[in-house]
């Protein structure tokens, strides 16, 4: 009786059946072949057109003509000009375009750097009424006054001829009395002289800002007074067989021109304020200067001097030592504070 079984004759149940000899092996494929560059399906394959290194200007859809300009021809105009302000003055002169019938590039040339001095002129003058700034002032002046209403020479001596006498006839007062009256108000206005120097110092950074940025201005300046004055010679020596294009561009050289003498007030208005700016940024160093080490340092060794004195003019010693030391400390006091102004 049959088992129901196919008879194998290897022995070997895992093997599967071929039913069809072609099935037997499959095709061997090699790796797929990258085709060597892209179908070109029209024509014949070309380089791409490389790009120029200056941007392409159109003028009514055409591509307009540079005004032909070089280092040189700057330089020509002006020897002293660095190579920054000529680079920069290059720019601008490739950048202006002369055949726009609204003049928007003359009517527009160098306006948003007077924008800028604007701008800087009032962030300066802003910086300048700075609260912090005008109170710190006030504390340095006021500390000054009393200092100088307990100094030496006036409290311990009458000498240096009438008017030092008068005056000290007319204080009737004395000199340990003025010390412990004046003393404790000293010590108050050098403690917020002390307190106000975190806002000195932010406004002393901003001011060396603003001195940054006139410094970029005037290169900017200069660089398009430089341009503007090409473009006014260039215009100058064209000789253009068509009347009206002729006119054209005469009409925008003085257009230029015009501009070229704003810009140069504008030179010469920043130059002041750069330098009025300069003063100023030394002011406010010098008035953070005056309270560094006031409170801490100077005024006890002061007071310390001052002590020393009192009880010497007492005891009626000599104190010539005591006065000498007393007198330097309180000069070299003063004189950081008159240097704020």
């Amino acid at each position: 009786m049959a088992s129901g079984k196919i008879d194998n004759p290897s022995g070997s149940d895992r093997l599967p059946r071929v039913l069809f000899k072609e099935e037997a092996q499959a095709p061997v494929t090699g790796p797929a072949k990258v085709p060597p560059g892209p179908a070109i399906l029209f024509g014949s394959p070309r380089l791409p057109t490389p790009k120029g290194d200056r941007p392409r200007v159109l003028a009514s859809g055409e591509v307009r003509r540079r005004i032909p300009c070089s280092a040189a021809d700057l330089q020509a105009i002006d020897p002293a000009a660095t190579a920054s302000v000529v680079a920069r003055a290059l720019r601008i002169v490739d950048g202006i375009n002369l055949d726009d019938h609204q003049f928007d590039d003359v009517v527009r040339f160098g306006a948003s750097l007077q924008r800028e001095h604007g701008r800087l002129a009032e962030v300066e003058l802003a910086l300048v009424e700075d609260e912090a700034l005008q109170n710190a002032k006030r504390t340095g002046a006021e500390l000054l006054q009393q200092l100088e209403e307990l100094d030496p020479e006036a409290v311990f001596s009458v000498r240096g001829g009438m008017l030092k006498a008068l005056k000290a006839l007319a204080a009737a007062q004395d000199p340990a009395e003025r010390f412990s009256r004046l003393y404790p108000r000293v010590q108050t206005l050098a403690k917020e002289l002390e307190a106000l120097a975190p806002a000195i110092a932010v406004v002393t950074e901003r001011l060396r800002g603003i001195g940054s940025r006139y410094a970029a201005l005037e290169r900017n300046l200069a660089a398009h007074v430089l341009a503007g004055r090409f473009l006014v010679q260039h215009v100058g020596t064209l000789q253009l067989p068509d009347r009206e294009r002729q006119a054209h561009f005469a009409s925008q050289a003085e257009a230029i021109e015009t501009r070229v003498a704003s810009l140069m007030a504008t030179e010469a208005t920043i130059e002041v304020g750069r330098r009025t700016l300069e003063a100023v940024a030394r002011n406010v160093e010098a008035l953070a200067w005056s309270g560094e080490g006031l409170l801490r340092e100077e005024l006890p060794a002061w007071h310390s001097a001052y002590s020393a004195a009192l009880m010497a003019a007492r005891s009626s010693n000599d104190g010539t030592d005591t006065a000498s030391s007393l007198r330097d400390i309180h000069a070299r006091i003063l004189g950081k504070l008159r240097s704020k102004g």
